[in-house]
């Protein structure tokens, strides 16, 4: 199986690209590749080339040279995940598994009965680690798609903004929260581009949440009769989300050929 890395999209439109420190790392050290060997290379948005190894330096840098490019189409739904920060490394196997789904893009928010609330540099440097858990679980996956991580947010206030989606959901133990997949079903005729789903934390959205995702336009949706931890929660609603919207214009690309 051919490697796969990531490169910065600035760099993406270079003959040569200089590959990262982890990925020259992994190709050079671990899996003792050299000049000549093939390697895959995304930009994380999209972009796929088949390259060839051009050098290694002495300090293990990796440069490689391109030898075809393509483009692996997005889905035809763009998903967000608007996620409450759970205790713990939850938030890290949320990431992961959701990366793994082919989620767009992942919105960690602060919520009034949240456990974790982080700020100032520890907020910097969590975020630039779950951004890293994503590039891997996109490598690991195959896809050349990286969702984006965003910086953390307050819900309340990223709701006040508008969150710009044609579709909202939110995760609901309300009673008269609507089946998830029946609703679903009813937009088949009309689907739309860009849809998100607020997974709360723990403790569940406060009411003064509820009633501002309702005002931002987000419908209620209901996973059964359960009630579930919120890992579990955010991949059944990811899960159900895809399932539904496979199909609907995707375009699956085939695996690049090893030279």
């Amino acid at each position: 199986m051919i490697p796969r890395c990531f490169v910065e999209p600035a760099l993406w439109d270079n003959a040569h690209l200089r590959l990262q420190d982890d990925d020259s790392h992994h190709l050079a050290d671990v899996l003792r590749k050299g000049v000549g060997d093939t390697v895959v290379v995304c930009d994380g948005r999209g972009g796929e080339a088949l390259c060839r190894i051009a050098g290694v330096s002495a300090g293990g840098s990796v440069t490689v040279e391109v030898l075809e490019r393509r483009h692996q189409p997005a889905d035809m739904v763009l998903v967000t995940l608007v996620q409450a920060i759970p205790k713990s490394q939850k938030m890290e196997w949320i990431i992961q598994k959701a990366t793994e789904i082919g989620v767009w893009r992942i919105m960690p928010v602060l919520t009034d009965r949240g456990v974790v609330q982080l700020t100032g540099e520890r907020a910097e440097h969590r975020v630039e680690r779950w951004r890293r858990i994503a590039a891997e679980a996109a490598r690991q996956c195959r896809t050349a798609w990286i969702p984006q991580v965003a910086p953390i947010a307050d819900l309340k206030r990223l709701l006040a903004t508008g969150l710009g989606q044609d579709l909202l959901l939110v995760g609901s133990l309300e009673p008269d929260a609507v089946c998830m997949k029946g609703f679903l079903r009813a937009t088949a005729e009309e689907p739309p581009r860009t849809a998100a789903l607020l997974i709360g934390p723990e403790g569940d959205f406060s009411p003064e949440e509820l009633k501002a995702a309702r005002g931002a336009g987000a419908v209620p949706v209901s996973y059964g009769t359960r009630v579930l931890r919120v890992e579990t929660a955010a991949l059944y609603g990811l899960s159900v989300l895809a399932y539904e919207f496979d199909g609907r214009g995707r375009n699956h690309v085939p695996a690049v050929p090893a030279s």
